[in-house]
C-alpha cells in the first residue's frame, strides 16, 4: 500500500511540460534537453524515491524543438540538465554557458567553462534536494 501511496503523492506533485505548451504554477522548473532514455530512467527514479518534494514542472525539449520555446523555458527554470552529446551543438553551447546547468554526456572542450558533469544518482539527489530547499524558504 505505500508504495501506491507514494507513486499517487510523487505523480501529483510533479507536470511534464513539452512544446508549446507551459503551466502556470508556483514550482521548481527543471529543463531537461535532448535527453537520452537512460538519462530520463535516472532522473525520474531520483525523484521518485525522495523523502520530500516539492510541486516540479520539468519542461522536456527533444533537442529539436524551437529556439523561442526552449529559451523561454530555460529563464524560467532554476535547474537546466542536458545531454552535452546532442547534435544541436549550438544549444549546447549555450547551456553549458549557463551557471545553473548539468550534464550527461561528453562536453568535449567547453567542459573547460563547466564541470557539472552528471556522473552518478548522488549528484541528482543532491542537485534536487538544493533546489527543493532554496524554494521552500522563498
Amino acid at each position: 500500500m505505500e508504495t501506491i501511496e507514494r507513486k499517487a503523492t510523487v505523480s501529483n506533485k510533479i507536470t511534464i511540460v513539452t512544446p508549446p505548451d507551459d503551466v502556470l504554477k508556483d514550482a521548481v522548473r527543471i529543463i531537461v534537453f535532448d535527453l537520452k532514455h537512460e538519462h530520463t530512467t535516472l532522473i525520474s527514479s531520483v525523484l521518485y524515491e525522495m523523502n520530500d518534494i516539492h510541486d516540479t514542472v520539468i519542461y522536456v525539449s527533444n533537442g529539436q524543438d524551437s529556439y523561442e520555446w526552449i529559451l523561454d523555458k530555460k529563464q524560467k527554470s532554476s535547474i537546466i540538465i542536458y545531454n552535452a552529446d546532442s547534435e544541436n551543438q549550438t544549444m549546447v553551447g549555450y547551456l553549458s554557458a549557463q551557471p545553473n546547468s548539468y550534464y550527461f554526456g561528453d562536453l568535449k572542450s567547453l567542459g573547460l567553462i563547466n564541470n557539472n558533469k552528471i556522473v552518478s544518482k548522488e549528484q541528482i539527489e543532491t542537485i534536487m534536494e538544493d533546489e527543493y530547499r532554496k524554494h521552500a524558504r522563498i
